[in-house]
């Protein structure tokens, strides 16, 4: 089974006007499986590093272990 790992800034709720990043799961339907919200910013910072951080984070380094950061897709929209 493929999985996929995303890393995408929203806001926080309808109502508070916070903002932050978004770390989801996925499966290979698009499904969502796991997901954890940050109020964090990269800040300027090197987006991939921030991204592995993030991900690291919220789903350990031995979760993590295999994931091919070589060709992930970082997106500045």
């Amino acid at each position: 089974m493929t999985t996929r790992v995303i890393v995408y800034h929203t806001t926080y709720g309808c109502d508070t006007g916070c903002c932050g990043h978004v770390v989801t799961i996925e499966d290979e339907q698009g499904n969502e499986l796991e997901r954890e919200f940050d109020f964090s910013h990269p800040y300027g910072g090197d987006k991939l590093e921030y991204a592995k951080d993030l991900v690291e984070a919220s789903f350990s380094k031995e979760h993590i272990a295999d994931l091919d950061w070589d060709s992930c897709i970082i997106s500045d929209d």
